[in-house]
């Protein structure tokens, strides 16, 4: 399995020398881009590149607990052919139904949540969210603060933009658990959510900060890659075994690709605004993919 990592520079910084750059990874996203519309995660730290998003009613070991199957051929929040998760089967759903992701944070603080989600209005999904974690070995499921979601039939209502993940979550060789659980059976419409009511979610981002003294395996071969946000101008610095440069938006397609072994300036300030995925491959073909926001 070819190894990848992201990391974002959440600092603007200054093009000059000598200088220690804060990281802040992503240390598991699912954007759903068209050619990976299913549950697996699309980018990530080795850790968890084999994790997964999962939809789900009750708790595991009891008669009530089972599945609810997803479907990934809808367009997400970007438009076709951008997708995204979509379920059905919320009625009765309140304290029950729930998405839920799990994933590491070996060697990462200072974690961040991002996610997006959307009812259907022709189909009403249910209305009202909250957003709790769970260590592994504890039955316990707690609340984050600022978690609460109200839906509507739009991508923009119920957006999660850097929701701050408790710190007992920090530094976790144990699985995290985050789900998104159903705290009411009214719909969008203020009805009774019906078996046919449909929520959506995408683009869940997690992020951590590497801890300092903490050496990650996924430091191998260190790139740079800065200002971060910028105006579509950037440095690529790089050890000198990078061979290939590509460069994807959130839907999955190339809109950018050079062969290179030296640093490179990259300049994408006639492209949209929004998140890009770099990614580089070295010499021995492994992968690595950066996130980089185009202001």
């Amino acid at each position: 399995m070819k190894k990848i990592f992201t990391i974002f520079i959440i600092a603007v910084l200054p093009l000059v020398s000598n200088i220690v750059y804060a990281q802040s990874d992503t240390i598991v996203a699912w954007t759903f881009p068209s050619t990976s519309a299913d549950s697996i995660v699309d980018v990530s730290i080795s850790t968890n590149s084999s994790r997964y998003l999962s939809c789900q009613y009750g708790t595991y070991g009891f008669s009530s607990y089972h599945s609810i199957p997803s479907d990934y051929t809808t367009d997400g929040s970007l438009g076709s052919p951008d997708k995204c998760g979509k379920t059905t089967g919320w009625d009765n759903g309140a304290d029950s139904a729930y998405w839920m992701i799990k994933f590491k944070t070996t060697g990462y603080n200072n974690l961040m949540l991002y996610s997006k989600q959307y009812s259907d209005v022709t189909y009403p999904g249910p209305k009202d969210f909250k957003i709790q974690y769970k260590i592994s070995g504890s039955n316990t499921w707690i609340d984050i603060t600022g978690g609460t979601i109200v839906c509507a039939n739009n991508w923009t209502s119920a957006n999660v933009n850097g929701l701050s993940i408790p710190a007992a979550c920090d530094n976790s060789s144990n699985n995290i658990s985050i789900r998104w659980l159903q705290t009411s059976n009214i719909d969008i419409n203020s009805g009774t959510v019906a078996s046919t009511g449909i929520s959506k979610i995408d683009d869940i981002i997690v992020t951590g900060t590497v801890i300092s003294g903490i050496e990650s395996t996924d430091y191998n071969d260190f790139i740079s890659i800065y200002p971060n946000p910028n105006k579509g101008s950037f440095c690529i610095e790089n050890n000198g075994n990078i061979k290939n440069i590509m460069v994807f938006n959130l839907l999955g397609k190339c809109v950018y690709e050079s062969k290179t072994s030296i640093d490179k300036k990259m300049n994408l300030s006639g492209f949209n605004s929004g998140i890009y995925f770099v990614k580089l491959t070295n010499t021995d073909n492994n992968q690595y993919s950066y996130k980089v926001i185009v202001e």
